[in-house]
C-alpha cells in the first residue's frame, strides 16, 4: 500500500512540475532618462517592468523612449504595465508591417489553443493515473474491510461458544471406580 501511495505522490509532483512556471530570464533595456526596464519578450501584450534598487515593479502608464541599442524605439504601456504598442522610428513602413504580422502570428488563437490542449492532455493523463491508483487503493480497502468483517464474525462465534466449566481438581481426579475409602474422603473433605 505504501508503494501505491508513493506513486500517487510522484504523479502529483509531476503535475505540479508541468504547471510550474519556468524561471524567466528577463532582458534589460535603458530608457532615455536612465531608468532600467525589464521584459521577457519585447512585443505587444507582454509586461514591462521598472527595476528599482529593492524591487521590480510594473512600468507606469505612458510612452517610454529607449536608449542604447534600441534608441529610436518607444514603448507605449497601459496602466497595468502591459506593452500596448511598440513604435520603432528606425524601420521603414514595410518592415513595420512584417513585425506586426509576426506579433499577430505569435499571438494566434490556434497556437494558444494548442499549448493549452497540450497542457490539458498532460494533466488528463496524470489525473487518469491518479484515478487508477485511487481505484487500486479502494479495492485494497474493500478487501481489508471484508477480512475484518470475517474476523469479527469468527470472534463473535468464539465468544458465544459454551465455556467448559471443568475445575482444576476435576481434571486430575479419578472419575468412576472409586473405592469406599475414596468416596468417604471426597464426601467429608469440606466438613
Amino acid at each position: 500500500m505504501n508503494k501505491n501511495f508513493k506513486k500517487v505522490l510522484d504523479l502529483i509532483a509531476e503535475m505540479k512540475q508541468s504547471f510550474a512556471t519556468a524561471s524567466m530570464k528577463f532582458e534589460q533595456a535603458t530608457l532615455i532618462d536612465g531608468t532600467i526596464v525589464e521584459f521577457d519578450v519585447f512585443e505587444v501584450g507582454q509586461p514591462l517592468f521598472v527595476v528599482t534598487e529593492t524591487e521590480t515593479i510594473p512600468a507606469p502608464e505612458g510612452t517610454h523612449a529607449l536608449s542604447g541599442d534600441l534608441e529610436g524605439v518607444s514603448v507605449v504601456v497601459d496602466a497595468n504595465g502591459i506593452i500596448v504598442e511598440i513604435i520603432d522610428e528606425r524601420t521603414t513602413e514595410e518592415e513595420e508591417v512584417v513585425v506586426e504580422e509576426v506579433v499577430a502570428e505569435a499571438m494566434s488563437t490556434e497556437k494558444v489553443e494548442s499549448i493549452i490542449n497540450a497542457k490539458l492532455e498532460s494533466f488528463a493523463s496524470s489525473i487518469e493515473a491518479v484515478a487508477e491508483m485511487m481505484k487500486i487503493i479502494a479495492d485494497q480497502n474493500n478487501n481489508l474491510s471484508k477480512e475484518v468483517a470475517t474476523l469479527k464474525g469468527e470472534f463473535e462465534s468464539f465468544k458465544s461458544a459454551p465455556i467448559n466449566t471443568t475445575t482444576e481438581s476435576e481434571k486430575f481426579a479419578k472419575v468412576g471406580n472409586l473405592t469406599a475409602k475414596q468416596l468417604w474422603l471426597k464426601n467429608n473433605k469440606n466438613k
